[in-house]
């Protein structure tokens, strides 16, 4: 994905009237319109507070799935009555400074008033950097959030 698709992807997210929780869309301008807020659970003690439990695993589709409906519970709060919004929770488990000794992997799911859709991507370990890493999963969250604009309608 070029840069110049990334940021058309991220405009026509802004265009759109959903709103929604994603850090990722704060790259490009009229992200005010458009995100709510965007919380990223990087440590242990932070997912816990955010779920308000010890989750089963960390890193799994459950945990997406439950930071998802946070999420859009929390842009419903945030958001005019009636208006659209797109909760989205992303668990991932990339390459780092030591030998891993699971998958290299992602977690997403996204929730809104009537649908609920869930992925995870498995990346073949040792093949990229983990900045290579966080592009294809940074790239797939906006994919995602892109097809929503046009799915919710």
């Amino acid at each position: 994905m070029t840069d110049a698709c990334i940021r058309a992807v991220v405009e026509s997210i802004h265009s759109s009237p959903t709103q929604a929780a994603l850090g990722l869309l704060m790259s490009v301008p009229g992200a005010s319109n458009t995100v709510l807020e965007a919380v990223v659970p990087y440590s242990r003690m932070s997912m816990i507070q955010l779920l308000a439990k010890i989750p089963a695993k960390y890193c799994s589709q459950q945990t997406a799935d439950e930071m998802a409906l946070l999420a859009y519970n929390r842009a419903l709060k945030l958001s005019s009555p009636g208006s659209p919004v797109l909760g989205v929770g992303f668990t991932g488990s990339l390459a780092t400074t030591r030998p891993k000794q699971g998958d290299h992997r992602f977690h997403l799911s996204t929730r809104t008033s009537d649908r609920h859709w869930a992925s995870t991507v498995t990346l073949s370990k040792g093949l990229r950097s983990r900045d290579q890493e966080e592009r294809v999963s940074s790239y797939f969250l906006l994919k995602v959030c892109d097809m929503y604009m046009y799915i919710i309608f």
